[in-house]
C-alpha cells in the first residue's frame, strides 16, 4: 500500500541545476516525501550548502554524464536547463523520464491544501513570512520559498499540517498548472520581459494573474493588485492595512495592531496579506503578533552583513527591478535615521537593463551617492549586448557626480571603507554577485 506520509517513496529524482533556490527547495521536500535525491549544478551555491546541512548528500558540482542515475529514474529540470545540457541529453539517450520543476511542484500542490503567493514583487518575502507564521502558530505547514531564511537557513520543509505554501511564478505561466486553494497576489507589475518574452505590457500580466486567482477557491490580494485584477476576478478579499503615523513598522488590520521587524513600507503590505491568510487558517491575533516579531528575515533581502571598520552598516538586497530597488533604498533611508545612504547597484541581465534603465537610474537618484556596476549577464552573451553596456555608461555619466560607474570592485571597496562613516548605510543591490562586495567591506 502507498505510504500516505511518503507518497514519493520508490522514486529516484535527479535534479539538474539543483543549486537554484526553487530547485533545491523542491529537492528538500521531495526527499521528505520519500524520494531518493541526487543532483548537480555548475557551481556551489548557498542552496547547495543548505542541502548539505539538511542531509542531501548526492549533490555534485559540475555537469557530467556520470552524474545521471541508472533507470528507473527521472530527471528534474528548470527552464534555465536547455535540452542540449549534457545530463539532459544523456537521460534522453537512456530513456529516462523528464519532469519540469513546475510539474513536480504541481504534484506537490495536489497532495496538499495549497496557498500560492503570486505577484511581481515580494513573493519570496511574503511566502517565507507566511510559512514562518503558520509554523510558529503550530500549523506545521509544508513550504517551498525562493530564498533562504536567515538562521536556520532553510527554505523548504514537508510538514504534517496539510497546508503547502509556495511561490507562484508568473514568468513562464506555470502557476496556471497548480491546484490552489488560496491564491495570494502581492502586486501586479511588468517584469520578465527579457526572460521569456511572454508579456508585452502590464495588462498581459494582470490577465495571467487573474486567471491564476479565479482558479483558486479563495483569493486574497493587495489594494494595488485589486485595481489591475478587477476586470478578471469577480470575488476577492482586498487587504488594506491601516498605516500608523510615526510608527513605520506597525499597521492595523481588522481592528488589531501588528508590528513587523523588517523596515520598509512594502513589508507592512506583505505582512498584512500574511495576517489575513493566517487568520483564515485559524491562527489567533496574539499568536500572529508574536510570529511576526520572531521572523528571522531572508538571506539577501535587506540583510545586514555587518559594519565597516568605521561603523557604517552594510546591507545586501536582491532587488533587480526599479520598484524593488526603490523599496530597498526607502528601507535604507528609514534605518539610516539622518545618515547617508550609499548605494552600489549591479544590473541583472542586459535585456532587463535595456527595458528598465531609465527607471533604475531614477530611483538610484534617491541615494546620497550611487555607483553602478557592469551588468551581470547571467545567461546572456555580453558580446551581443555591448550597445546596452555603452548606453548605461553614458547615461550614468550624465548624472555625475552623485552617480557614477563603479571603478572596479577593489577600488570601490577602498573608496567606501574610506568615505563611509558610522552614521551611513551602504546598500549592495542586485541579483548577481554584488553581495560578495560585503566581504571586502565588513571589518
Amino acid at each position: 500500500m502507498p505510504n500516505a506520509r511518503k507518497p514519493l517513496a520508490g522514486r529516484r529524482l535527479h535534479f539538474i541545476g539543483i543549486g537554484g533556490c526553487g530547485m533545491s527547495g523542491l529537492a528538500l521536500v521531495a526527499r521528505e516525501l520519500g524520494a531518493h535525491i541526487t543532483g548537480s549544478d555548475a557551481k556551489q551555491t548557498i542552496y547547495t550548502e543548505s542541502l548539505a546541512r539538511h542531509g542531501v548528500s548526492g549533490v555534485v558540482v559540475g555537469h557530467d554524464i556520470v552524474n545521471v542515475p541508472e533507470a528507473p529514474a527521472e530527471v528534474v529540470f528548470s527552464s534555465a536547463v536547455r535540452p542540449e545540457n549534457i545530463e539532459r541529453a544523456e537521460a534522453r539517450r537512456r530513456g529516462l523520464g523528464e519532469v519540469h520543476r513546475s510539474g513536480l511542484l504541481t504534484e506537490f500542490t495536489a497532495l496538499h491544501e495549497t496557498v500560492a503567493v503570486g505577484g511581481a514583487h515580494g513573493k519570496s518575502s511574503t511566502a517565507a513570512l507566511l510559512a514562518h507564521v503558520l509554523t510558529s502558530c503550530g500549523k506545521d505547514p509544508s513550504y517551498v520559498v525562493g530564498a533562504l531564511l536567515r538562521p536556520p537557513g532553510v527554505h523548504a520543509a514537508a510538514g504534517a499540517g496539510g497546508t503547502l505554501v509556495i511561490e507562484a511564478d508568473e514568468s513562464d505561466k506555470s502557476l496556471l498548472n497548480y491546484q490552489v486553494h488560496t491564491a495570494v497576489v502581492t502586486n501586479v507589475d511588468l517584469d520578465h520581459v527579457g526572460d521569456s518574452g511572454a508579456y508585452h505590457d502590464i495588462s498581459d500580466v494582470a490577465k495571467v494573474l487573474g486567471e491564476f486567482a479565479t482558479r483558486a477557491k479563495t483569493t486574497i490580494v493587495s489594494a494595488q493588485a485589486a485595481e489591475h485584477l478587477a476586470p478578471f476576478v469577480s470575488e476577492m478579499t482586498v487587504v488594506r492595512p491601516g498605516l500608523i503615523d510615526c510608527e513605520p513598522m506597525r499597521f492595523c488590520l481588522r481592528g488589531e495592531n501588528y508590528e513587523v521587524n523588517q523596515p520598509g513600507e512594502h513589508q507592512l503590505h506583505n505582512a498584512a496579506l500574511v495576517v489575513e491568510v493566517a487568520l483564515t487558517r485559524g491562527c489567533t491575533p496574539d499568536d500572529i503578533r508574536a510570529a511576526l516579531l520572531s521572523f528571522p528575515g531572508l538571506a539577501r533581502r535587506f540583510e545586514l552583513r555587518g559594519r565597516t571598520a568605521a561603523g557604517a552598516r552594510v546591507y545586501d538586497d536582491y532587488a533587480h527591478h526599479p520598484v524593488e530597488v526603490d523599496a530597498a533604498l526607502a528601507a535604507a533611508r528609514q534605518v539610516a535615521r539622518g545618515g547617508r545612504v550609499l548605494a552600489v547597484f549591479q544590473p541583472h541581465l542586459f535585456s532587463r537593463t535595456q527595458q528598465f534603465q531609465g527607471g533604475f537610474l531614477d530611483v538610484l537618484a534617491s541615494a546620497d551617492r550611487a555607483w553602478v556596476e557592469p551588468v551581470y549577464p547571467a545567461r546572456e552573451n555580453p558580446e551581443v549586448w555591448t550597445h546596452v553596456a555603452e548606453q548605461l555608461a553614458v547615461d550614468v555619466a550624465d548624472r555625475a557626480p552623485q552617480m557614477q560607474m563603479s571603478p572596479g570592485r577593489a577600488d570601490l571597496a577602498r573608496l567606501l571603507r574610506d568615505e563611509a562613516t558610522d552614521a551611513d548605510v551602504i546598500m549592495l543591490i542586485g541579483a548577481g554577485d554584488v553581495n560578495t562586495l560585503a566581504e571586502d567591506l565588513v571589518g
